[in-house]
């Protein structure tokens, strides 16, 4: 009996899109005027080391332009908790029910409801506290060096005032100093 070993192609699920492929991918989608017509074998010939089903779900889940890639609101949490409790984990059907959200979306987001302990009742806190934490970090991240001052305390020695006003006149980041 003799064995014939077939070598792997790229066209792994492992492997992610490259920025390329995604720019090639939506320049070939362009193609077909309505949604329903695209051809997929069509695109993945094109695409060399992609094959259909890859070349849709990146599509679809990710590069279409009419998906909502914005932070889900606490009104769009409430709903995915109850239609969870409702439906089940039926992704699918609960994406149906939202406005352009992909089932991947809606199970990434549960995923992370479920990490906070989020629950029907609670989910509105939840969301409001990490809101403000994340425009409490943005506004600290858009903070520029130069803004930051070294506070200085004052020693009550007269001899070292002069030294201390110029310290922190001068505007510079503590984290360069070496001790």
């Amino acid at each position: 009996m003799e064995f014939i070993f077939i070598e792997k192609t790229s066209k792994s699920s492992k492997n992610p899109f490259t920025p390329e492929e995604d720019r090639k991918l939506s320049d070939l989608v362009k193609f077909f005027p309505r949604k329903r017509d695209i051809n997929w074998n069509y695109i993945a010939q094109q695409m060399i080391s992609r094959n259909p089903r890859q070349c849709k779900d990146r599509w679809t889940n990710y590069l279409d332009n009419r998906i909502n890639k914005k932070d889900f609101t606490p009104e769009e949490n409430h709903f995915l908790l109850v239609k969870v409790e409702e439906l089940g984990k039926k992704w699918r059907k609960i994406a149906s029910l939202m406005h352009n959200r992909t089932d991947v979306s809606l199970k990434s987001q549960y995923r992370k409801l479920m990490r906070r302990n989020a629950s029907r009742e609670n989910v509105y806190n939840l969301c409001m506290e990490a809101y403000s934490t994340r425009r409490k970090n943005k506004s600290t991240a858009n903070t520029k060096k130069e803004d930051q001052v070294l506070d200085l305390t004052i020693p009550e020695s007269y001899e070292f005032q002069f030294i201390f006003d110029e310290l922190n006149s001068l505007s510079f980041d503590p984290a360069d100093l070496e001790f």
